[in-house]
């Protein structure tokens, strides 16, 4: 299937399906389902040489017409986070293999769930550990492979790879349109009729009220390029508190060391158990240069793990410490260092954990 005809078969039939599930469902079976009914974003199209990936995103509170972007990726491996030699596999995935609600991780990755990320219990669901570290997803020449709401978690020594999946199909490149479409329609008349592919139902409740705030509603990541950071750690502080089980969010601190240089991190998140996180954004916002111009920032996780390993290096002296105690009133020693990101990239960078914006809108979902 060329690259065009990738594009044209998922536009109709993801937008046609979702518009079709969102005129119907909640209207007529609102009373039997969980809670609202979530939809995706975006369309995401990925060519490599060998596969066609689509992947949709975004998580948003009503159905509008999905936004397309198209991309290439080096190889399959690469789009799903595997970094380079890792040898053995958690799941070596064949012709038709379908993953639903489930967890995939690395034995480190999964303890790394249980002692960073206390919301992910709620969404972990059927689980895949390996030993070592191992990459997680292994294709063979196999036609497609499925994966809805599932969880990864990869390692590579002690850095973690957090990301959670709406939907994602790799289709082998020599497979021929019409019968991709007609996958697509059969994993459609598959799904349980309250829970069609595609779709994210929440508990009502406390969450109900979470999906008031803006990241929620239809513009997803389309707005970044417009937000600074400040301006997107307001509009997401109730999300970042949730998502990481924090009580205090402290946005761009300067924190100025004795011999005069500082370093300003995007954010301090303290935890209930008094642990501490020390954040960057990866994500296409705007910055305010040393002349005072606004520009946007370096997306890649390379330039973004760089600027935490200098966070942890000022938090290393006793000195800075005291510092930040004393101006923003969080006292850290040893924070975890956390980049957030928008797209597939990973980090053999050691206490480093790379988590995508998706996963920590999951996340903060599943906190409530």
């Amino acid at each position: 299937m060329k690259p065009t005809e990738f594009v044209k078969v998922n536009s109709q039939f993801w937008g046609e399906h979702l518009k079709s599930v969102s005129e119907h469902l909640p209207g007529s079976h609102g009373r039997e389902l969980v809670g609202p009914l979530l939809y995706p974003r975006q369309l995401v199209l990925t060519e490599t040489p060998d596969w066609n990936i689509l992947e949709l995103v975004g998580v948003s509170k009503e159905f509008r017409s999905l936004d397309v972007r198209r991309q290439k990726a080096a190889g399959i491996d690469e789009y799903f986070g595997a970094a380079k030699d890792q040898a053995g596999t958690v799941v070596v995935l064949r012709n038709d293999d379908r993953y639903q609600d489930a967890t995939i991780a690395t034995e480190y990755g999964r303890a790394a769930l249980d002692s960073r990320y206390p919301s992910a219990e709620r969404i972990i669901g059927r689980e895949l550990v390996g030993t070592g570290e191992s990459k997680l997803l292994s294709f063979t020449p196999g036609n497609y492979t499925t994966l809805e709401r599932v969880l990864l978690a990869s390692s590579v020594d002690t850095s973690v790879r957090v990301r959670w999946t709406f939907l994602a199909i790799a289709i082998h490149r020599s497979e021929p349109a019409d019968k991709y479409r007609q996958y697509l329609q059969q994993l459609v008349n598959e799904a349980a009729h309250l829970d069609p592919i595609g779709t994210l139902a929440v508990p009502r409740g406390q969450v109900e009220e979470l999906l008031k705030a803006e990241p929620f509603g239809a513009t997803y990541q389309h707005g970044l390029h417009k937000t600074t950071v400040g301006e997107f750690l307001q509009q997401h502080e109730e999300i970042l508190l949730s998502a990481f089980s924090a009580t205090q969010l402290v946005r761009e601190p300067v924190l100025e060391a004795a011999d005069g240089t500082s370093v300003t991190p995007d954010f301090i998140l303290e935890r209930e158990d008094g642990s501490h996180i020390i954040g960057d954004l990866a994500l296409p916002l705007l910055e305010t240069g040393k002349d005072g111009k606004k520009r946007r920032r370096s997306t890649t996780a390379q330039d973004g793990v760089a600027r935490l390993t200098q966070y942890g290096e000022y938090f290393a002296n006793a000195e800075n410490q005291a510092f930040a105690k004393t101006k923003y009133n969080v006292e850290v020693t040893d924070p975890r260092k956390l980049l957030v990101l928008a797209t597939n990239e990973t980090t053999t960078e050691p206490g480093i954990e790379l988590v995508d914006y998706d996963t920590i809108l999951r996340l903060a979902l599943a906190a409530k």
